[in-house]
């Protein structure tokens, strides 16, 4: 099934002239069958919304009118019964630059994030560039605030999360975004931090051809590590000078050191 999915859309040539088609055409997505993918939602969203940036509590600039797409690859139950999907959001700009950005993940990933395209593109998104932008939670759901990586017990959702999933959704939206606009993206770019930089330095090793561009910030290659660091040892760092006195007076310090370093975390 996956295999239909690449050899189906990396091998769309269909050439059309047109670069927008009217509001039904986002609608009409909702109608598009390719294996193993569900449209959740096509609708139009008119110019001057705004959407939450992540880090800083703040909001974007008002976005230009554009179709937002949301849909689900591979839904299928898991490991004690869970429910397991690749889900994504893709947003098409009527005034459409001609290329394609998928944007990448963060932390453990498991929810989908805002298709913007914040990432290394100082105030102005991609979105507002005129970029169609995708985004996904790679194939699972977070139960809780902060890593969770629950899903590892399901041998498929940590390969969707560790290459799979970005990859198919970027097929995926290749697709929709030929179908919106009846021309394909001339070019295709990738851009993350972190979790989302070690996404684009493996989609650059396992799928060369996807993306034309990448744009990889940070990568947490050795994501278990970079747990140790935010749960154990950061926790610590930021001690007050004061605190580590009295901790390393009493021997709590030299615990409190053990405790990170010894804390059992994979080094995945």
């Amino acid at each position: 099934m996956r295999s239909e999915i690449f050899s189906a859309i990396f091998c769309f040539t269909v050439a059309f002239t047109a670069f927008a088609q009217p509001k039904d055409s986002c609608t009409s997505l909702t109608e598009l069958k390719i294996s193993g993918l569900e449209i959740t939602k096509a609708a139009h969203v008119e110019a001057g919304t705004t959407e939450p940036i992540p880090w800083n509590k703040t909001r974007t600039a008002p976005l230009p009118a554009y179709c937002r797409v949301e849909g689900v690859l591979n839904r299928r139950s898991g490991v004690d019964g869970e429910e397991f999907a690749i889900t994504f959001a893709l947003a098409m700009p009527d005034k459409w630059n001609g290329d394609f950005l998928m944007q990448g993940g963060g932390g453990s990933n498991g929810i989908v994030l805002a298709p913007l395209g914040l990432n290394a593109a100082g105030d102005t998104p991609g979105l507002i560039r005129g970029f169609a932008v995708a985004s996904t939670d790679t194939g699972h759901k977070s139960h809780h605030a902060g890593f969770d990586f629950a899903f590892r017990k399901d041998q498929q959702a940590y390969l969707d999360f560790a290459y799979l999933a970005n990859a198919e959704v970027a097929a995926v939206a290749k697709q929709l975004i030929a179908q919106h606009y009846g021309k394909p993206a001339a070019f295709s770019y990738f851009s993350g931090c972190s979790t989302g930089g070690r996404e684009g330095m493996i989609l650059s090793q396992r799928y060369p051809t996807a993306f034309n561009g990448i744009i990889s910030g940070d990568p947490a290659m050795r994501t278990g590590l970079s747990n140790l660091a935010i749960g154990r040892w950061i926790p610590i760092a930021n001690y007050s000078f004061r605190e580590l006195l009295l901790c390393t007076r009493s021997g709590r310090f030299s615990a409190l050191l053990h405790q990170g370093v010894g804390s059992g975390v994979s080094a995945g």
